[in-house]
């Protein structure tokens, strides 16, 4: 029996999926893969694949030496010609790397044309006209360039809301949340925990959570925040939905942890409806790593 690997490798975690021809047997997880702020040669990356494949093997009771007819792996920033390529060769037959909106876009839309758009720890958007053609990418730059609509920007921006009440003196419930997220006695230690790498991109990311769980409460500045967010991310699919041409239907999906939560979805397709009304937002029909399960079928 042929069996096949396929691999989520994101900025919060990774995780794999094993199957045969038809139907997924087993998943893992591991660590993040992608190298923001390291080397490019960066060993950590290959190790956090090959964790999240022997988590999922030892799922599926399959051998973790098991050589896999076919693995895609997608991963978080990757682009080929510049990023280095993680060698798994050892691992399958075929292998094939691409970037972690590629399998996304599979996962979504089960090969289906459209456009889908990502929110995790990081955004970005990836649509193409028909089966097989070719995609167009819009957003993904990272957290310092972009990633608008993210995990992160939304932390950031509800901190920098929380920080200019605090600037007028003004109470800040934002702020409250906060502190209690990162165990500070007040705003300028988050600011200096940050500065110091105390906190980093997971940790400040885990915080739009709390500011979600503000705004489902119903407080002002998180609504305002979960807008602008849901906004951001509307407009990078508009973007996208430019330049594949005019149309009078387009599909429109998504993945990533933001989407998790129910209202965001409501806020992000009340969004869309306002800047690409003629998309048809549906519901992903499975995750990356099944997508990319998907994709590393297409081998035979």
């Amino acid at each position: 029996m042929s069996l096949f690997a396929g691999i989520d490798g994101g900025q919060s975690s990774t995780v794999a999926a094993i199957g045969d021809a038809s139907a997924s047997i087993g998943y893992g997880s591991g660590p993040p893969a992608d190298l923001v702020g390291e080397a490019r040669d960066a060993d950590r990356q290959r190790a956090a694949l090959e964790a999240a494949l022997d988590a999922a093997c030892d799922a599926a009771h399959v051998a973790r030496d098991v050589r896999f007819e076919a693995l895609v792996a997608g991963i978080s920033g990757f682009d080929a010609g510049i990023s280095r390529t993680p060698d798994l060769a050892h691992r399958a037959t075929h292998v094939r790397i691409v970037h972690d909106t590629e399998i996304a876009h599979a996962g979504a839309l089960a090969g289906a044309a459209g456009i889908v758009v990502i929110a995790g720890t990081g955004s970005v958007a990836l649509g193409n006209e028909a089966p097989g053609s070719p995609f167009v990418r819009a957003g993904g730059w990272g957290y310092f360039f972009g990633d608008e609509g993210s995990a992160v920007w939304i932390a950031r921006t509800a901190l920098r809301r929380a920080m200019a009440r605090a600037d007028r003196d003004e109470p800040s419930k934002l702020g409250d949340l906060a502190l209690a997220s990162f165990g500070a006695f007040g705003l300028r230690d988050v600011q200096h925990a940050f500065a110091h790498g105390e906190i980093g991109r997971p940790t400040l990311a885990a915080f739009a959570s709390d500011v979600l769980l503000a705004a489902a409460d119903g407080d002002a500045d998180a609504r305002d925040v979960r807008a602008a967010a849901a906004l951001e991310l509307a407009d990078c699919v508009a973007t996208v939905d430019r330049r594949l041409g005019p149309t009078s239907f387009r599909l429109v999906s998504y993945a990533g942890g933001l989407f998790r939560d129910e209202a965001f979805v409501d806020a992000f397709g009340a969004a869309l409806t306002e800047v690409v009304p003629h998309a048809d937002l549906v519901a992903p029909v499975g995750d990356p790593a099944s997508g990319a399960l998907l994709l590393a079928r297409c081998f035979i």
